[in-house]
């Protein structure tokens, strides 16, 4: 009688961690909002990682020439564009002299997309790579 007892008691508790039935098991409402400077952050990181990238510039020239962003403002070399569901970010960068241009730009392009996507879950729609001076590195 008593292995009867233990096991109604254990069925009690077992009962009592149930949810109440108002409310259903696995359905939460909610959503996810990732700001543009987040997006931001992300490319800024993810551009200063690839090769031949010396650094972001700011979107404006100052008596043409492109000023070097720090790092801790490089979100102001990158425009984030949210709207009508589609995800477009334009880059200001500097590249490194002697190298192809193109090449350098082709890696930035694919490493941004891969990484946003895979940080947000969003894709990215367009890509906008302004190359806006050439150094040499330090």
């Amino acid at each position: 009688m008593s292995e009867m007892a233990e096991t109604s008691s254990q069925e009690d508790k077992l009962s009592a961690a149930e949810p109440p039935a108002e409310v259903p098991v696995g359905e939460v409402t909610g959503g996810l909002v990732v700001t543009d400077r987040a997006i931001a952050d992300i490319v800024g990181h993810t551009v200063m990682e690839c090769y031949g990238v010396v650094g972001m510039a700011s979107p404006g020239l100052r008596g043409g020439v492109a000023a070097l962003l720090a790092r801790d403002r490089l979100h102001q070399g990158i425009k984030v564009d949210q709207s009508e569901g589609l995800l477009r970010i334009g880059l200001y960068i500097i590249v490194e002299y002697g190298l192809n241009v193109a090449e350098v730009a082709g890696n930035v392009r694919a490493q941004v997309a891969y990484n946003v996507e895979r940080m947000t879950g969003r894709r990215v729609d367009a890509l906008q790579i302004h190359v806006q001076g050439v150094r040499v590195s330090e």
